[in-house]
C-alpha cells in the first residue's frame, strides 16, 4: 500500500487558532503522534507520562500522552496524542481514525468514511 497523507487541524489549547498539519496515516499506530515541541508550542500539556510503547522496528520506549483537540473534515473531536521528539514522524494513529470513523482506501491511497456500528 502506498502512503496515506491526511491533513488535520490542531487548535491551540487555548482554542484561538487552528494549524493545519499534514500527517502520515499509520494504521498500525496506536495513537497519533506530532512532535511535543510544536504540541507544547500550541499549549498543549502531556497527561500520563511513562506509558510503555514499542517503535516499528519493535524497540521497547516510553512516551508521554496528552489530549490534543482536532478538526477534520469540520468535525471537532479530542484525541490522545504521542508527545514525539523533535525528530519524530507526523503521524495520524488507529484511535484518530477511529474516533473520526476513517478507513483507508489503499488503491486510491486516501481516507474514506466508515459505519459506525454499535
Amino acid at each position: 500500500m502506498g502512503e496515506v497523507i491526511a491533513t488535520l487541524g490542531i487548535w491551540a489549547a487555548d482554542g484561538s487558532h487552528l494549524e493545519s498539519i499534514d500527517l502520515r496515516v499509520d494504521t498500525g499506530a496506536s495513537f497519533s503522534q506530532l512532535p511535543g515541541k510544536m504540541l507544547r508550542d500550541m499549549g498543549w500539556v502531556p497527561t500520563v507520562s511513562d506509558v510503555p510503547a514499542d517503535l516499528a522496528d519493535g524497540t521497547p520506549t516510553m512516551v508521554e500522552l496528552g489530549e490534543v483537540r482536532i478538526r477534520y473534515n469540520g468535525q471537532d473531536l479530542t484525541r490522545l496524542f504521542v508527545f514525539g521528539e523533535d525528530s519524530s514522524p507526523k503521524l495520524l494513529g488507529s484511535d484518530t481514525l477511529q474516533g473520526l470513523r476513517l478507513g483507508v482506501d489503499p488503491v486510491n491511497h486516501r481516507l474514506i468514511n466508515v459505519t459506525s456500528y454499535r
